[in-house]
């Protein structure tokens, strides 16, 4: 074998395992494999992990202003998809502020991940307006998760006057009207507590947009009056501040919550 082919031959193996890192990781797992749709109009998709047995499939609400992609790249939602969770996001008609047709998006979206997944939804994950959507869903929904987890929630669309923009969706998600109370969900703390769900809210103090102690502080409280399970973490920083995401807390509330155990 000549010089040249002896090159050619190395090349031509370190270029195959070059493809084998890249495609599997560094720790030998399948890369992320996402599916795409489209649901009476709304784009979904979900992440699945490299198992075929998830622990269960996790839906994530957008907040307003965002879509079906929003965090679902990141390290934060790809944390829980690593450790065996199916991860589903929808367009949920996008600023619906939790009004009736973002509920029937929650429950196409609920059949759909649960086919392409293979696993029981379990946990609903609200991000700012995705708090109202999703504990919306908890309430008038047909199924509903043992699991809610909501960073930076908005859960009190009252006090919602800071966030540009705000007052003219929630009005067009209620045809103009105002919104029903039962669609408030810091006014559906009993039925929210009744649905034997666990709840962890995660909200900052100094978040300009959402009021504290007008929305997760309220709603923890009266949470706690009627019986529920359910626990605050505090952090710092403003409305979207990296303090909210803590990989770690997401994946051990989802682990705990759904008696699995983390990876």
């Amino acid at each position: 074998m000549t010089m040249k082919r002896v090159a050619q031959a190395v090349t031509a193996t370190v270029l195959a395992f070059l493809l084998v890192l890249l495609t599997t990781g560094a720790s030998g797992e399948h890369p992320a494999e996402q599916v795409r749709g489209n649901l009476d109009g709304q784009r979904v998709r979900v992440n699945l992990p490299p198992t075929t047995e998830p622990k269960g499939v996790a839906i994530f609400f957008h907040g307003q202003g965002s879509n079906y992609n929003h965090k679902m790249d990141g390290t934060w939602l790809d944390a829980l998809r690593r450790d065996g969770w199916v991860v589903a996001s929808s367009m949920f008609h996008r600023e619906n502020w939790g009004n009736p047709i973002s509920t029937e998006d929650t429950m196409k979206l609920w059949d759909w991940a649960e086919q392409q997944g293979g696993g029981e939804v379990k946990l609903y994950i609200g991000a700012s307006m995705g708090g109202t959507t999703s504990l919306n869903a908890l309430v008038h929904g047909e199924r509903k998760p043992a699991c809610w987890y909501g960073v930076k929630p908005a859960v009190d669309m009252s006090t919602m006057g800071n966030v540009p923009g705000a007052r003219r969706f929630i009005s067009q998600a209620y045809d103009g009207q105002p919104y029903p109370r039962d669609r408030n969900p810091v006014d559906t703390a009993y039925k929210l507590a009744q649905t034997g769900a666990t709840f962890r809210f995660v909200a900052s103090p100094r978040d300009p947009f959402v009021p504290y102690e007008l929305n997760s502080g309220e709603i923890v409280s009266r949470l706690n009056r009627f019986g529920a399970d359910v626990s605050l973490r505090t952090v710092q920083g403003p409305h979207d501040d990296p303090s909210h995401y803590s990989a770690h807390d997401l994946v051990a509330f989802a682990n705990e919550c759904a008696g699995t155990e983390s990876s």
